[in-house]
């Protein structure tokens, strides 16, 4: 009896691991094209930070809005992507995010991850 207890403990303790570990991690939200008109991107889930990975070519980033509903919080990036590390915006605090609104330059792919 104690050893399937023990059993049951270890079980519970990987069980909240993982679920620890999969709220740290980034899920892909959009691959865009770089140029043009700013990108819209639909979230609708809580996030606490963006990060902006390049896939190709050359993509430079200018800025970032993070929409709540009707509330909008411009983040400046203002800079180009790297292939070797990704730009990532950190937020105050986690948010119920609906989207993001990306006004980028360039001719290039990258990838947004949020978590």
């Amino acid at each position: 009896m104690h050893g399937l207890r023990g059993w049951m403990m270890v079980a519970a303790g990987v069980m909240l691991a993982g679920s620890v570990l999969a709220k740290d991690r980034w899920e892909k939200v959009a691959d865009l094209s770089a140029g043009g008109d700013a990108k819209e991107v639909a979230i609708s889930r809580e996030v606490s930070a963006i990060r902006l990975e390049l896939k190709s070519g050359t993509v430079t980033v200018n800025t970032v809005v993070v929409r709540q509903g009707a509330a909008k919080t411009p983040y400046t990036v203002a800079s180009r992507l790297s292939d070797t590390a990704p730009s990532e915006i950190k937020l105050p605090a986690k948010a119920s995010v609906t989207g993001l609104r990306i006004s980028d330059a360039g001719r290039g792919l990258y990838a947004v991850y949020v978590k």
